[in-house]
């Protein structure tokens, strides 16, 4: 998985390091208030905590920024939201306080570290900056909380074209697609391809047209090649399925498709924001599909050929 996807889809994760610096900061800095001995580990304490909560909260803003995008709340050259109803207004919110909280991190961190003498405390300035910090970060895991339940339709960004979905047509490739499993099969197991978001795929073609994809030869007119795929999870193809890709032949020239039924949030940003995505023929959206196939199929020396790994099998000594 690309290293931006993995920080995007690990926003939440991010997140959880702020929002426990917001519940463990204000305690310590109300301790760290008396004066007397042994004040120093208190301020340590407190410091810690800070460094933590301001480094991850800029780990936890770049991974939002990028989470945004892919989920259509964010178009791909804006930094802020626009507003609106619904969930762009809770996106807005939440972009507010996660900023404002950005800003107090630093601001309190700054205030911890002004010069004391070991006798005092850690000052009133570092407990109210502390405080107003707390409250913002947990402003922002209130509404981001909020979002990750997004109602049906995500509001697109203003700059981003409607989605207008085409009726599906019996005379259209989409119900060949979904009879892929009468096909020839090219792969024995699922194979990681890169090039297709790096998920696992299996590739099926008509019958009489195995030989010309096996040498990477252009198909015979009349040929469907169909490509299942699989979403990745932790290296190995996951349950939850990818899209269909279909190329067929047509008079010298291929014709594509692309069908995805269900598109998982996470993934939205595939498909502009879409729920459910069906792309034919000389639909633009399919534009990157035409540049690489151009003439067909891809040389045989460019396909993907890295399979599950498994672990070797240990041969068990006969039983006496």
């Amino acid at each position: 998985m690309p290293w931006m996807d993995w920080t995007a889809l690990n926003h939440v994760v991010f997140v959880h390091v702020p929002v426990a610096v917001a519940f463990l900061l204000p305690w310590a800095l109300i301790a760290a208030q008396r004066s007397g001995r042994g004040m120093r580990p208190w301020w340590v304490t407190c410091r810690y905590l800070a460094w933590m909560g301001v480094l991850v909260s800029l780990i936890a803003a770049f991974s939002g920024l990028l989470l945004a995008r892919r989920l259509n709340f964010l178009a791909p050259d804006q930094l802020l939201a626009q507003g609106g109803s619904g969930d762009a207004a809770i996106f807005r919110l939440h972009q507010i306080f996660a900023g404002s909280s950005l800003l107090m991190g630093i601001v309190t961190l700054k205030a911890l570290f002004r010069r004391r003498a070991d006798h005092q405390n850690i000052g009133f300035l570092g407990l109210l900056f502390g405080l107003i910090w707390a409250g913002t970060t947990l402003g922002a895991g209130y509404y981001g909380g909020k979002l990750r339940q997004p109602s049906e339709q995500l509001e697109p960004p203003p700059a981003a074209p409607a989605i207008v979905e085409k009726p599906v047509s019996t005379t259209e490739m989409l119900p060949r697609m979904l009879d892929y499993l009468s096909l020839e099969p090219m792969h024995s197991e699922p194979v990681r391809n890169p090039l297709h978001g790096n998920r696992w795929i299996r590739v099926w073609v008509t019958s009489g047209a195995e030989e010309a994809y096996r040498k990477g030869e252009k198909l015979p007119d009349g040929s469907l090649l169909v490509m299942s795929s699989t979403e990745e999870r932790w290296g190995r193809p996951g349950p939850d399925a990818g899209p269909l890709y279909a190329m067929e032949m047509k008079a010298g020239k291929p014709v594509f498709a692309y069908y995805w039924p269900r598109v998982p949030l996470a993934k939205r940003g595939e498909t502009g924001g879409a729920e459910r995505a069906y792309w034919q023929g000389e639909d633009s959206k399919l534009s990157s599909c035409m540049t690489c196939h151009l003439d067909g199929l891809v040389p045989t020396r460019d396909r993907s050929t890295w399979t599950v790994p498994r672990k070797p099998k240990v041969e068990s000594p006969p039983t006496p």
